[in-house]
């Protein structure tokens, strides 16, 4: 495809949910709102005195800071028609409910200002605040003012926009009459209707479809989506990835066209189209993020082709119901051919394993621990003013949860335990299952992890008594600082993830090899903390309930950093030879051929044979006899309890050989030659070992490849540095 034809990003609307919808106005609906209304909000002006106090309460400029400078509080709504006085002041009450805060100063200014807009000949007519669009809003305010020869600061139409557009948000919500999914902006925080889990990571998140602008694919996504809602299918989560990952089929619709919802009229020709989306995919770039102008992961363009595949599966297992719901008739074209467009292979597969900087080291862990009060430190002190991540980092670090499982804590998320623990665990944690439901949703802690959610605790009853709310507990532990006057919003992990990029840079992470380590991917942590159980011996079946998880398969994602633990392990000791010299060969390659096929039967209960896998071994059990064993110090308990076991062998051969025969066994003896070849080799091999590992760090040169083929024996020069 031509380049020239590839995707350019464009704006599109974000506030106003009609988004084409006009004359929502209903005079029924506005009627019951002001019946609904309490009786101490059902006038036109209110000042301190009169003001109701829940009002009060949520008012910013009754903040003490605000106070201190005298800002007022009154709420004028004067000179509106009945009709617009109701719109304000049951959209004052809904965000008082929903723990928004009120700017009286510019909600004031804003109701004078469509007073004056209503003053003028051509404007007498309107009765609602949803009779115009919040672009012609401010449009005709800006030009009344004009008029008047005062224009508005720029500043001040801004401040007031975003009050009216708040406003205009919850009254297309109360005036829409049709199903909650015809809108095509979906906000669950101001529509009840829409299907949530009660504990929802992402439930600030809007749905905007308005960046489908195909009008047969955005009614059918938007249906599709609200079906898979409404029957506990796709989580709110799902629904939000899906009509983004709809985005790149409606920029290739934007470039190629097609014939309507059947795509080709000539079904022969379905296979051809569909590989040209795949090759389209193939040449797009990310328009945002770290990797903005990059092309296309493989997770994007599998993502961006999976949701299009259970689309198309969906309306064609509904096609009757979808054509009827949707106006639509072509729907009812869709075959079988719909249900797979992409064959066997064609999706990318995507990233099997963990890269191999998921695991942070002990030394970073620490690192970010000795640190991580610089988060708390106020902003004016080179900090980031962030008290709850401080603590939000802790609980990853000694849990191992996910970010959003830390965020959505309850706020006395403590669970006794009945019995003292011989391991130290005081107490037992529950958190929110958010991605995967199993049985068991709490893990055991230690006092350092209580004492986190403890000091936690204190913060959250403060901040909560900051607004004006002291002992009410608020949803949760970790809260969100802004618009959350009740406290049932949890922190934002979307907050989160920036501070600790510029956290990570402030103190300067690395990894040993100097990299920069980007801490903001919170995972790392999980994968840590699951490493370090598998590394500890922890059984499989204990590990896998601790994280969560419901099949080993899927705990076993994790083996990859398991064994490039292993690996560091093994190279990390030096290798020696049966006659005591330093091994010669690369310890990389050693590892790799011990590891071949898991190659087990190279693996000794003191050392490692080297032979190649392709050879038999014809010595039987003569393994410190030949040139292909190899150990090194981890093997030293069993060496010296092997050549403590050989010794006393030979005390007691000999002992019954001069009961039997009268004299003790010669040198020359074949079996006691072989066994004090044995002892003589035990003992270079673990002098070695201590030549090359001190205690205070240093190493001693042992014996090289060139050195003769012989075996250190006591009481020979080799074991007396002075006596050369």
């Amino acid at each position: 495809m031509n380049q020239a034809l590839l995707y350019r990003p464009r704006r599109t609307a974000r506030s106003d949910p009609r988004l084409g919808h006009t004359g929502m106005f209903d005079a029924e609906i506005n009627a019951r709102l002001a019946e609904e209304l309490p009786a101490a909000t059902r006038h036109s002006y209110f000042n301190r005195a009169t003001i109701p106090r829940h009002w009060l309460e949520a008012i910013l400029e009754n903040q003490p800071s605000y106070r201190a400078r005298e800002k007022g509080v009154a709420l004028d709504l004067r000179g509106l028609p009945a009709s617009m006085v109701t719109e304000f002041a049951w959209s004052i009450e809904r965000q008082v409910q929903l723990g928004m805060r009120i700017q009286a100063q510019y909600t004031t200014k804003l109701t004078r200002q469509v007073a004056l807009v209503l003053a003028e000949p051509h404007s007498s007519g309107l009765i609602s605040l949803t009779d115009l669009s919040r672009e012609e809003w401010s449009r005709r305010i800006r030009k009344a003012r004009t008029r008047m020869g005062e224009p508005i600061a720029a500043n001040q139409m801004t401040a007031m926009g975003r009050v009216l557009g708040r406003t205009l948000d919850l009254l297309v919500h109360v005036y829409h009459q049709g199903p909650w999914w015809e809108l095509n902006v979906w906000n669950p925080q101001l529509d009840t209707r829409i299907p949530l889990r009660e504990h929802e990571p992402k439930r600030r998140n809007l749905i905007y479809f308005s960046h489908l602008t195909t009008p047969w694919l955005r009614e059918a996504a938007k249906w599709w989506l609200s079906r898979q809602l409404e029957r506990g299918v796709y989580t709110w989560s799902t629904a939000f990835t899906r009509q983004v990952n709809l985005s790149w089929f409606q920029r290739y619709l934007d470039a190629a066209g097609c014939d309507g919802p059947h795509l080709v009229d000539d079904q022969r020709q379905l296979g051809r189209w569909v590989q040209g989306f795949r090759q389209w995919l193939n040449q797009q770039r990310c328009t945002g993020g770290v990797n903005k102008g990059a092309l296309l992961g493989q997770i994007q363009r599998r993502a961006a082709m999976t949701g299009l595949e259970q689309l198309y599966r969906f309306l064609f297992e509904e096609r009757q119901e979808a054509a009827e719901a949707l106006s639509e008739p072509r729907w009812l074209r869709l075959g079988p051919q719909h249900t797979v467009l992409f064959r066997y292979g064609d999706k990318p597969t995507g990233p099997k394993a963990p890269p191999p900087d998921a695991v942070l080291s002990d030394a970073v862990i620490s690192r970010i621990a000795e640190h991580s009060g610089l988060l708390a430190q106020p902003k004016d002190e080179g900090g980031f003013d962030d008290e709850q991540l401080v603590r939000i980092v802790g609980l990853l670090i000694k849990t191992g949860r996910r970010i959003s499982e830390i965020t959505l804590l309850d706020f006395d998320p403590i669970v006794a335990i009945a019995f003292p623990d011989p391991d130290g665990h005081v107490a037992r944690l529950r958190y929110q299952q958010t991605k995967i439901i199993t049985d068991e949703n709490t893990i055991l802690i230690d006092q350092e992890t209580l004492d986190l959610v403890r000091e936690q605790q204190k913060y959250a009853r403060a901040f909560m008594a900051d607004q004006n709310r002291a002992g009410v507990a608020p949803k949760y532990l970790f809260l969100g600082e802004r618009n959350n006057r009740i406290g049932d919003h949890s922190y934002p992990a979307t907050t989160a993830r920036p501070r600790l990029t510029a956290f990570a840079a402030a103190i300067d992470l690395r990894d040993d090899q100097g990299h920069l380590i980007k801490i903001s991917k919170t995972h790392t942590f999980r994968h840590t903390k699951a490493t370090s159980l598998l590394n500890a011996g922890v059984p499989l079946h204990v590990a896998m309930r601790y994280m969560g998880h419901k099949t080993p398969a899927m705990f076993m994602h994790y083996a990859r950093t398991l064994s490039a633990t292993a690996e560091r392990e093994f190279l990390r000791y030096q290798k020696v030879t049966a006659d005591g010299r330093t091994y010669d060969r690369d310890p990389q390659e050693m590892f790799e051929a011990l590891a071949l096929d898991q190659r087990t039967d190279r693996i000794l209960p003191n050392g490692y044979c080297t032979l190649p896998p392709r050879q038999s071994c014809d010595k039987g059990n003569a393994c410190l006899s030949c040139t292909k064993f190899v150990t090194d110090a981890t093997f030293t308990d069993v060496l010296q309890q092997q050549r403590k076991q050989t010794a006393e062998l030979i005390d007691q051969r000999q002992e019954a050989h001069t009961q039997r025969f009268g004299q003790s066994m010669t040198d020359d003896n074949i079996w006691l030659r072989g066994r004090s070849e044995e002892v003589a080799a035990l003992d270079g091999v673990l002098l070695a070992i201590e030549r090359i590992r001190h205690s205070d760090g240093t190493t001693t040169a042992v014996r090289g490849a060139g050195a003769p083929q012989r075996r250190l024996r006591h009481g020979t020069d080799d074991d007396n540095p002075e006596a050369s």
